[in-house]
Order: C-alpha cells, then sequence, then structure tokens
C-alpha cells in the first residue's frame, strides 16, 4: 500500500540533520571551479554519509544527509547545466535521481512516522496505535529491502563513479566552465528565477498539489544556487537564499501533511482496529496542510523583494567574452 504521495522529496525541516552549506573559502576566478567546489563538496558528504544501513536513529540522519547531498548535485547540474557536456549532465542527474529517489522514500516513512506520533491525541487507544505504526514499519522493510538490492545493481556503481568524478574534479565541462565567476553567476541565476516566477503564478492561477510541488521545487532550485552565489555576492545573496528555503519549506510542510493524510486514509480502510486514530489524524494533516499555506503569499512576495535586492548586485547585462584558451575539458582551467 504504496502511496505515491510517498515517492516524492520529503521537506527537510522536519526533523534528522539539516542541510550542509559550503565551507567559506577564496572564491575561485573561474564559475567552473566555483561550481566544481561546490559538487565536490556534495559529493563528499555524500560519501561519508552512504552507510547503507538505515535502521536506526543514527543510520536515519546518514541516510537523510546523504540524500542531501544527492539532491543538492542534482539541482547544481540542472541549475549550471551549460558548464558541463549535456550528456554526461543528463545521465548523471539521472542516474543520481534514480537512487536518490529510493532514499527519499525511506526518508518519507521516518517523516511519518514522526508525524503519527507527534499529532496522536493523549490515551489515544495503545493496539491502534501499534496497528498504525505496524503499517509504517511494513511499508519501510520493503522500501529498504529495495535501497539495499539497488546497492548491488550496476547502476549503483554508476552513480559512484559519477560521486567519484565530482569529487576529483574529472567532470568534462565545457568552455563557459573558463568564464569570470562575478559576470558569468548573473545569468545562472536569472533562469532559476524566472522559474519560480513562472511556478508562483500558475500556482496563485490554480493551487493544486502538482502546481505547488512544481513551485518547492524550482524554490530548491533558486535557493541553492543562491547558496553558491553568496560566496561572491555576500548578504544579499544569502537573504535570497533563506527567502527561498522559507517557500521550499513551507511547501514541504504542505506536501508532508498531505501524504500523512494519503496514508492514514489507506490504513483507516484496510486495518478496522485503527480507523477511529486514522481518522482523527487525517482531521489533524488536513488541518495542517491548510495552515501550511495560510503564509505562502507573504514568503512568495518576500522573496521577490530578495530577487530584486539580489539584481541590484549583478552586473550589468552584456556579452559574456570568450573562455580563456585551455580551459575545454576541465573546471575553470
Amino acid at each position: 500500500m504504496f502511496d505515491p504521495y510517498l515517492t516524492s522529496e520529503p521537506s527537510d525541516n522536519v526533523f534528522l540533520v539539516p542541510d550542509v552549506a559550503l565551507p567559506p573559502t577564496p572564491v575561485e576566478e573561474h564559475v567552473g571551479d566555483l561550481v566544481a567546489g561546490a559538487l565536490r563538496h556534495a559529493a563528499e558528504s555524500f560519501l561519508a554519509h552512504d552507510s547503507g544501513q538505515g535502521t536506526d536513529s543514527r543510520d536515519a540522519e546518514d541516510l537523510h544527509a546523504s540524500r542531501v547531498a544527492l539532491r543538492r548535485i542534482r539541482s547544481l547540474l540542472r541549475t549550471f547545466r551549460a558548464l558541463f557536456q549535456p550528456e554526461w549532465a543528463s545521465t548523471a542527474r539521472a542516474d543520481i535521481g534514480w537512487f536518490s529517489q529510493l532514499l527519499g522514500e525511506v526518508r518519507n516513512l521516518d517523516v511519518l512516522a514522526l508525524r503519527i506520533t507527534l499529532h496522536t491525541e493523549p490515551g489515544a487507544d495503545p493496539l491502534a496505535l501499534e496497528s498504525l505504526f505496524s503499517a509504517v514499519a511494513l511499508q519501510r522493510s520493503d522500501v529498504t529491502f529495495r535501497l539495499a538490492s539497488a546497492r548491488v545493481f550496476p547502476r549503483y556503481g554508476t552513480v559512484l563513479n559519477h560521486i567519484d568524478q565530482l569529487v576529483s574534479a574529472q567532470m568534462p565541462v565545457t568552455a563557459r566552465a573558463g568564464e569570470e565567476t562575478r559576470a558569468a553567476l548573473g545569468p545562472f541565476l536569472r533562469r532559476p528565477w524566472r522559474n519560480v516566477r513562472a511556478a508562483a503564478r500558475e500556482s496563485r492561477r490554480a493551487p493544486t498539489e502538482a502546481n505547488l510541488h512544481a513551485l518547492r521545487i524550482r524554490s530548491k532550485e533558486l535557493r541553492y544556487a543562491a547558496e553558491l552565489a553568496s560566496r561572491v555576492f555576500g548578504q544579499t545573496a544569502q537573504e535570497l537564499a533563506s527567502a527561498a528555503t522559507a517557500v521550499q519549506d513551507r511547501l514541504g510542510d504542505h506536501r508532508d501533511a498531505l501524504a500523512a493524510v494519503a496514508f492514514l486514509t489507506q490504513a483507516a480502510g484496510e486495518r478496522f482496529e485503527c480507523a477511529f486514530v486514522a481518522g482523527q489524524l487525517v482531521v489533524t494533516e488536513r488541518l495542517a496542510a491548510a495552515k501550511s499555506l495560510k503564509g505562502l503569499k507573504k514568503d512568495v512576495a518576500t522573496l521577490k523583494d530578495r530577487w530584486t535586492a539580489f539584481g541590484r548586485s549583478l552586473p550589468t547585462r552584456g556579452p559574456i567574452g570568450p573562455a580563456p584558451q585551455g580551459t575545454e575539458g576541465r573546471p575553470g582551467g
């Protein structure tokens, strides 16, 4: 009884470990080196946390951290795809996305179990709760088995090969990797901002789950790009990243609540002993979903203001000169 809501990425702000930003280091001269450094940091984080277990709280934290690292890699490869040879970037994103999806399914169920624990009324029937948690555990066992099985697939070896390329900065790049960092970042960030603006417009017109999810994904991409840009542009970029995070987290809370509603509704229909408690939780989660959207308009307006402030710090638009000779095929030259 696996629900499609529970196969998407959960939010980051419910529990476990926070996302890890880049450590402060001198800013690279070429944009390819800047992005390669961010990808290397995320790849190293994945390797440090990819325990292959996920059976207790510490392992669950590792699982979450490894998933976040892969998610950041995929986002940066999308935003800065013009820096990389298209076929390699497309293949890397697909392979990494495949494994990240499996990690996300496990964590979705950890989030679900936590929400049931936090939202259950005092004095609830312990047998009903046992049945609910049994249903969660059954699904988690299935997903954990599929995750373990995936680690012996050849495709997992391909994922590790991509990670090794990122760690060693051996990605196949284009001549644009040699562009000057400050001048190059502006055009790269304008694209995710336009995507956020379009997604926000569509979600206002029709606030469906699909449109809200698209806005969350676009906000996440802008966030990661802005966090990287803060290395160059400082506070205005960091404030932009924070505003994008607020939108992402709010919509993540909304999606987590709807995922819980879907699971609990199905559990109530299949396990009569927990139907009453599950019904109470459905009401709670529906209220949580509605509440999570109340501040969305304000958060999106703040994000727009932060983009305007950040845009003032960008260099004037203009043609970008050719990359220095010898930069083809390696980050930044």
